[in-house]
């Protein structure tokens, strides 16, 4: 009797839920160093992740992760509803305690993520910036935050040089100069002088405390 030979393809590997999750988690961690430019990299200085984009993109990076841990047997679709709407909570909370803290003052600093940049100065050479940012008190009273940026190559460095507050007479309008150490601003009453070690980038002569109305 003849013996019939049977070609079995054997079935491709699985890839292991774990590792799907932790490589999820890891593009999380980098969306995360991207939006907040950890690494002072100039390309995203110039082109910054908007928020639109970095919301939605971070919850379905979560969702994914935490779906992959839920064990193949139990992922079913209810599951995978809960860990999708788990997470965009989660994400939701984080954005409104990040909102509130930018509104009470709390986020001001050097990064100056809490305001939209309204003006941009270059000194002749382009290597140094000055970068303008408006935001809103509690109260919706406009205010603005001045930051001092070097450009080294594929990175960057900056420096918070103080802010400004409608409330205490001091109302942006213009840069009027930037070189290296020193920067001048213009406002209603008149020019602000702002100077800074190139070097270092440490501001040596910030904007007076008082025309920033105790939200520096």
């Amino acid at each position: 009797m003849r013996e019939i030979e049977l070609n079995v393809v054997p079935s491709p590997p699985r890839t292991w839920a774990p590792v799907r999750a932790g490589v999820a988690f890891l593009a999380t961690v980098l969306l995360v160093l991207a939006y907040g430019n950890m690494v002072d990299l100039v390309v995203l200085h110039d082109h910054p992740i908007p928020t639109l984009v970095f919301g939605p993109a971070l919850w379905v990076l979560l969702a994914m992760a935490v779906t992959m841990l839920v064990p193949s047997d139990l992922r079913s679709r209810s599951a995978v509803a809960w860990a999708f709407g788990g997470t965009g909570l989660a994400v939701l909370l984080v954005g409104c305690i990040a909102l509130t803290a930018s509104l009470f003052g709390l986020g001001i600093g050097s990064s100056g993520r809490h305001g939209n940049r309204i003006d941009l100065g270059s000194s002749a050479d382009g290597r140094y910036q000055v970068e303008v940012f408006s935001w809103q008190a509690v109260l919706g009273e406009p205010g603005w935050d001045v930051v001092v940026y070097r450009r080294d190559g594929l990175r960057g460095t900056e420096a918070y040089a103080g802010c400004l507050f409608s409330e205490a007479s001091a109302n942006y309008q213009a840069i009027q100069s930037v070189e290296a150490g020193s920067v001048r601003i213009a406002t209603d009453e008149g020019s602000i002088a702002i100077a800074f070690d190139p070097d270092a980038m440490r501001i040596t002569q910030p904007i007076p405390v008082d025309l920033c109305g105790g939200h520096g």
